[in-house]
């Protein structure tokens, strides 16, 4: 007599079985006896797995519309200039313009918002110099937008 079937998905890492998240069909008699009691897997049923579909396909029309919007807001931002004053004397700058200045600034210029980490700054270190400094912005993993940070000595 064979032994009859039942999925269920993982609720951790189970060596040589599989991951969390995982479905897999195992024997019923494998899913009653130690899977389910000991809380490592949960049956699926027909609601649960259109439940699952249902949420993949909105997680990936999510990322369609993330990445749509990256591209506005690399198209919006990218050679753009922005100028920022540092305090200083006789051509000689006190202190420096940060990650948390450059987003601050964005914000209130084009109300987009972006993370410390997605900020690169040139040698990776806040600019004390004055002139034009390059400034990557990372949008998502592949969209970049370069813009241009102008710093003068406000006296």
């Amino acid at each position: 007599m064979a032994a009859s079937k039942i999925s269920v998905e993982l609720l951790v890492d189970i060596a040589h079985m599989g991951r969390k998240g995982d479905v897999l069909e195992v024997s019923t008699a494998q899913a009653r006896n130690s899977l389910i009691p000991k809380k490592m897997a949960k049956e699926l049923t027909t609601e649960l797995m259109k439940k699952r579909e249902n949420d993949a396909k909105r997680a990936k029309e999510q990322a369609r519309m993330r990445l749509e919007q990256a591209y506005e807001i690399q198209k919006l931002l990218d050679g753009k200039t922005i100028d920022m004053k540092l305090k200083g004397k006789n051509g000689k700058t006190f202190g420096g313009i940060s990650e948390h200045e450059v987003i601050g600034k964005i914000k209130n210029t084009w109300n987009i918002d972006f993370e410390k980490k997605d900020v690169k700054l040139p040698n990776k270190t806040h600019i004390k110099t004055l002139g034009n400094h390059m400034v990557y912005l990372h949008i998502t993993h592949d969209t970049l937008a370069k813009i241009f940070i102008n710093i003068t000595i406000d006296e």
